[in-house]
């Protein structure tokens, strides 16, 4: 059996963070495959299949053009496949309520140790090894 390298997408609005997320995931044995700046160039990525789609998409919420929830909502019907991670800034119970009525897999505030961003996203996918 071929021991597939899970890929994921990075959408923030804040390109500093994307670097060090992206940096992060790698050295834990992931593929970033794609990054945006807002949820509509996330969108318009995958439409025109720039990359591979990716299994696993963390999507910051608030951000300019097209918001995390939003996309989200436009995500799961046509992608429903790929999985999300809100990463946020707002650790209030309304914002996961939210997060989990869209159907997020995850949700992890920004400022979560890395043990806890770990444990998370080896939950939803563990890395190749």
């Amino acid at each position: 059996m071929e021991n597939h390298q899970s890929t994921i997408a990075l959408v923030d609005d804040h390109a500093l963070l994307r670097k060090a997320v992206n940096y992060r995931l790698t050295s834990m044995g992931y593929n970033v495959v794609m990054e945006a700046e807002n949820g509509q160039q996330f969108l318009d990525k995958l439409e025109k299949k720039e990359s591979p789609s990716p299994d696993l998409c963390l999507l910051d919420i608030n951000m300019p053009v097209l918001n995390g929830f939003e996309t989200a909502a436009q995500l799961k019907k046509k992608w429903p496949a790929i999985k999300i991670i809100f990463l946020s800034m707002n650790d209030g119970t309304g914002f996961k309520n939210k997060a989990k009525e869209l159907g997020a897999d995850g949700y992890i505030c920004k400022d979560a140790s890395s043990e806890e961003f770990n444990k998370v996203l080896y939950m939803l996918l563990p890395p190749a090894v």
